[in-house]
């Protein structure tokens, strides 16, 4: 089944790959020339002939400029073009986005916004994607260039995406200097004010760097005031003075450049921007009355016999500030909230007394130097018998040891979750708890903190005791002989350590064998072959994915010869029951030596009453190497990952793997993920077609090739289970998703392929 899956994925990109890049139809008037400055020239025919302001252009005719000459020229879409002299350029029209091509010479584009698609400027060596923003493209005999003043450009290269941001340029040949933007764009005829444009974007973003970094914390006053019945404790650091600081950065440069002014003051007057100043102003000063952290706790009462979760909010405040500017603060924003068109009536109240609190309403009640407020009434007289004594009874808890602990490592953002205070009696009685192993489950502690680019995340789940069923399934750290069989350019590797899978399969019930033989016989072929896996396996992705992807899997075997004796059995029963019945469909095996490795390839033939199109046979090739099978696409694949197994040269000496490695004390881990998605993105990108609706445009852009290298990985020890994430902010599930998006772009180049 792997090889057939791999063939039709194969088959299917090809088919993709395979339709051509249709530009519209309707190619007439894509341009206007709207001024000259010198001489811009149409190639007709080989000629050169004279072009003047005021004229329109086709698609797909060749312009060049003159000697010492430079043009304006406006597309349809209403981008505009600065063409430089001795530039030569044509355009094309297409339903998602427009194409410039540049043969030589320098542009300087401010594209408008293009919707779901792109504008797309392509060199011999690059393609330049955007959506509207500012980007100059120069190709001359060194290379390509591209110099970005406005917005964001995403550039492809050799099959890698790099975005750029404003002040960066990119050249094709990494071996020729790259002049700064600012002497890039130079010969623009607005240079003065692209180059005052990049200065005001690079001091916007080193105040805004300045502004939000965040420190994290060694220690807290709120965790010892936490209800005793916490079920959820979640600190995070104060936002809202963040978020005021932050308006006050961005509108301070805006009105004060010559550049940005107009453009703000537009904003200001528009409809969603009336309240803003009145909004950030109720921020501001809820924000600079905060400490530096806010915790969120949920308790859980009994009501009736039922269950109840009541939040309580817990923040170091200056109490004076606070309430003597509460009441104005909190009219003005009931003012700005109904200026909105919200007419429902906010329930908070600032109270004197916890006495004064009411079921229903938000109220606050400041105690000294800590605001506590909640929904609950009996809630808050809790709180203030907790904070007259300087704590709770949750400081006896083992969940506010482990805590404490989080704290003293340092964090930005902490969570924990009291897991048996959330399950109730009836859930107990599940037995799913017990099949999934939650049943002992206690606790589940989480963190994250994040410095410029990189992200790490921490997680542990805490058992009362040997964890069970399922969580029992990942075997202990140890070392993972199967990562030495990829290579340090793996695009993804999941690699994990299980228990014995026989014994895994014993946890799930010994299944009742049925009265028919041949089923029998199956199933004793199937215990056979789990009973000589040793329980490690990896699968990656270790080459390109297209056309035909490289992918590779590597599973632990004690014991070739059974293992070698079922597959053999296995292809034979296939055969048999294909013949007997029908199904047009064999599998041969061949043996071969790999590198002195004993080595086998697999091929499945199918005849034409069910092949797909020119598709009728697929294979892949497998090796027993020291105790591992090794499955490939290919032969070739096959005697790689040999070499990367012998030579040492592997993934696990790769400086961004090595680099990415949690340190937490232990040497190996029971699971681990590795991938560089954002070079997969890229790959997939590249070999698209260029003739896609603006919904296939939308999902195509809205994957991220510029995520760099990330790192997932498990400890499973006997009472703790420790998840640690580390590597891009871009975290795998988010590209992954971005690649589930190419779903319809998928379906629906198949079904083109189908009608034609």
């Amino acid at each position: 089944w792997v090889a057939a899956a791999a063939a039709v994925a194969a088959i299917a990109v090809s088919m993709i790959i395979a339709v051509p890049d249709l530009p519209s139809l309707d190619q007439s008037r894509v341009a206007q020339i709207d001024e000259i400055d010198g001489q811009l020239f149409q190639i007709i025919d080989g000629q050169l002939e004279s072009l003047s302001a005021g004229a329109w252009v086709d698609g797909r005719e060749r312009l060049r400029s003159g000697s010492g000459s430079s043009a304006i020229i406006t597309l349809d879409d209403g981008s505009q073009i600065e063409v430089d002299e001795r530039s030569e350029l044509s355009m094309t029209r297409r339903g998602s986005g427009n194409r410039i091509d540049v043969s030589r010479g320098r542009i300087l584009v401010a594209a408008s916004p293009q919707g779901s698609g792109t504008l797309d400027v392509f060199t011999n060596e690059f393609m330049v994607s955007v959506t509207g923003t500012i980007f100059e493209v120069a190709h001359g005999a060194k290379g390509s260039r591209v110099a970005v003043v406005e917005g964001e450009v995403n550039v492809l290269l050799q099959g890698n995406t790099t975005s750029l941001t404003p002040g960066e340029a990119m050249a094709s040949r990494m071996d020729f200097l790259t002049l700064n933007v600012e002497d890039e764009i130079a010969w623009s005829r607005d240079a003065d004010q692209y180059i005052a444009m990049l200065q005001e974007v690079a001091a916007l973003q080193q105040d805004l760097e300045a502004i939000m970094a965040t420190q994290p914390r060694y220690s807290t006053r709120l965790l010892s005031l936490a209800p005793a019945d916490t079920a959820v404790y979640i600190a995070v650091p104060n936002a809202p003075e963040k978020v005021a600081e932050v308006y006050d950065v961005v509108r301070a440069r805006a009105q004060s450049s010559d550049y940005l002014a107009e453009a703000w003051a537009e904003f200001e007057s528009a409809t969603q921007g009336q309240h803003l100043d009145e909004m950030m102003s109720w921020l501001r000063e809820i924000g600079y009355t905060l400490g530096e952290e806010t915790v969120f706790a949920i308790t859980m009462k009994s009501v009736g016999g039922e269950p109840l979760s009541v939040p309580v909010v817990l923040s170091e405040v200056d109490a004076g500030a606070f309430a003597a500017s509460f009441d104005q603060q909190l009219q003005q924003l009931r003012d700005v909230l109904a200026a909105e068109g919200h007419d429902q009536e906010l329930e908070i109240a600032l109270i004197n007394d916890p006495g004064e609190a009411l079921d229903g309403q938000l109220s606050i009640w400041l105690y000294e130097d800590i605001l506590i407020a909640t929904v609950d009434a009996g809630t808050m007289l809790d709180m203030q018998t907790v904070v007259e004594n300087g704590g709770s009874d949750f400081m006896d808890s083992d969940l506010y040891g482990l805590l404490q602990s989080s704290y003293e490592q340092g964090t930005q953002i902490l969570g924990a979750v009291n897991i048996q205070q959330l399950i109730t009696p009836i859930d107990q009685d599940d037995q799913t708890l017990e099949h999934t192993g939650m049943s002992n489950a206690q606790y589940l502690i989480a963190q994250h903190q994040q410095e410029d680019s990189e992200t790490s995340i921490t997680a542990d789940l805490y058992f009362a005791g040997q964890t069970e069923g399922a969580m029992a399934w990942l075997a202990t750290p140890a070392p993972m002989g199967s990562l030495e069989f990829f290579s340090g350019d793996a695009t993804l590797v999941a690699a994990m350590l299980l228990a014995e899978p026989i014994s895994i399969m014993e946890q799930l019930n010994e299944l009742e064998m049925p009265n028919d033989v041949d089923v029998t016989a199956e199933f004793e072929l199937f215990y056979s072959v789990v009973s000589v896996f040793g329980g490690e396996m990896a699968i990656g992705l270790d080459g390109p994915l297209l056309p035909t992807p490289a992918w590779k899997v590597v599973i632990e075997a004690y014991d070739v010869s059974p293992l070698q004796a079922s597959i053999e059995q296995s292809i034979a029963l296939f055969n048999q029951y294909s013949l007997e019945n029908g199904v047009g469909a064999s599998i041969a095996l061949s043996a071969a030596d790999v590198a002195g490795y004993s080595g086998y390839e697999v091929s499945l033939t199918v005849d034409d009453s069910i092949a797909m199109g020119d598709w009728d046979s697929a294979s892949f090739n497998y090796a027993y190497v020291d105790g591992y099978l090794v499955a490939t696409a290919d032969s070739a694949l096959i005697g790689r990952a040999i070499d990367f197994y012998e030579s040492g040269s592997n993934l696990q000496a790769d400086s961004e793997f090595r680099e990415l490695l949690a340190r937490d004390g232990y040497l190996d881990f029971s699971a681990v993920y590795f991938s560089r998605l954002g070079e997969l993105v890229g790959d997939i990108t590249q070999n698209l077609p260029s003739n896609l609706t603006a919904e296939q445009q939308s999902a195509v852009a809205a994957m991220d090739a510029g995520a760099g290298p990330s790192m997932a990985s498990i400890l499973a020890l006997p009472d703790k289970i420790h998840f640690a994430y580390s590597g891009s902010t871009q975290m795998p599930l988010q590209i992954m998703s971005q690649l589930v998006a190419l779903q319809p772009l998928l379906e629906s180049m198949a079904e083109q392929v189908d009608t034609q």
